[in-house]
C-alpha cells in the first residue's frame, strides 16, 4: 500500500465518525429468467477510526482473498507503517513503511509484497525529491517484469497540482496532464497532452457540491462522455448512496454504513 490509497480512505473520513464500510456494485442482466440484479463490485472495505479521527485499522473484503491493514503512527499522528494481513491466518502477505524529510513531506515509501507460494518476494520504492516548485517521484521495482517509472509534478503557488508527467525507463511517455482551477481552488479542468504537447483528451469538471465531485465531462477526438456521481445524505450531511452514471445510465452504485461515537 502506497501513501495516496491510504489518503483516499482518510478522505471517507466524517467528523465523529467510529466506523465505515463501504460498499460497491453494478447492474447486471440475467437471462434466465429475465431480470436485472445488482452485482458485487470490487474495492469493498470497513475503516476503524479513533475518537481524533485518525485511520487504526481497515477490513477489506474481495473475491479472491479477504484481508486487513493495521496503521502505525508516530506521536504526532504521521503513518509510519502499513501492515496488510490475510483475515483468516494473519499471515503477512506486506510491509509498507514511509520516511519524511525535515518539513514533514513524503521522502520514501517502500512496499515489501510476499508471495509465499510462489516462494519470492518483491519491493517497490517510490522515492520523492523536491527543488522550488516541483517534485519528482522514482518509481522502482525489483519485479522484473516491471521498468522504472518517474512521476514529474509542478505546483503553483497555492500547491496545487499545475502539471503531471509520467515517464517510463528513459522517454517512454506513460502519460501527461495540465491542471487548471477556480477561484475556490476546485479542479474545473485536466487537459492530457501527447508526446509532442498537443491535447488529445479534455476532462471538464462538474461543480463541486457539498465539498464531492458531481463528475465531469470528458471530450477527445474518439470519445464524448458525461459522467455523474449522484449523492443521498443521512440526517448528519453526510453521504451514505452514491450512484455513478454514464451519460445518465446508471453504472455502478457505491453504498457507505457509518456509525458514530
Amino acid at each position: 500500500m502506497f501513501l495516496d490509497e491510504f489518503e483516499k480512505y482518510n478522505l471517507q473520513y466524517e467528523k465523529g465518525v467510529k466506523k465505515i464500510s463501504y460498499r460497491s456494485s453494478y447492474p447486471k442482466i440475467v437471462k434466465e429468467p429475465f431480470d436485472l440484479k445488482l452485482e458485487k463490485s470490487h474495492g469493498n472495505y470497513d475503516l476503524f477510526f479513533n475518537r481524533k479521527g485518525l485511520l487504526l485499522h481497515s477490513v477489506h473484503t474481495e473475491k479472491n482473498k479477504n484481508y486487513k491493514v493495521i496503521y502505525g503512527y508516530n506521536r504526532k499522528g504521521i503513518l509510519l507503517t502499513a501492515m496488510s494481513l490475510l483475515s483468516e491466518k494473519n499471515e503477512l502477505i506486506s510491509l509498507s513503511e514511509f520516511e519524511y524529510d525535515e518539513k514533514g513531506r513524503i521522502e520514501r515509501e517502500t512496499v515489501r509484497s510476499f508471495y509465499y507460494s510462489l516462494g519470492y518476494d518483491v519491493t517497490e520504492e517510490r522515492i520523492h525529491t523536491y527543488k522550488d516548485n516541483k517534485e519528482e517521484i522514482l518509481m522502482t521495482s525489483d519485479d522484473e517484469d516491471e521498468d522504472e517509472h518517474t512521476l514529474y509534478l509542478t505546483y503553483d503557488s497555492k500547491q496545487r497540482v499545475m502539471e503531471e508527467k509520467a515517464i517510463r525507463g528513459e522517454n517512454e511517455l506513460v502519460y501527461w496532464n495540465k491542471n487548471e482551477y477556480d477561484k475556490n481552488d476546485n479542479l474545473i479542468k485536466e487537459i492530457s497532452l501527447g508526446e509532442n504537447g498537443e491535447p488529445d483528451g479534455v476532462y471538464e469538471f462538474l461543480p463541486v457540491n457539498n465539498r464531492l465531485a458531481t463528475g465531469y465531462h470528458y471530450k477527445s477526438k474518439d470519445t464524448n462522455y458525461l459522467r455523474e456521481y449522484s449523492f443521498t445524505f443521512n440526517d448528519k450531511g453526510h453521504w451514505v448512496n452514491q450512484v455513478m452514471l454514464n451519460d445518465g445510465e446508471p453504472r455502478y452504485f457505491y453504498d457507505r454504513i457509518i456509525e458514530y461515537y
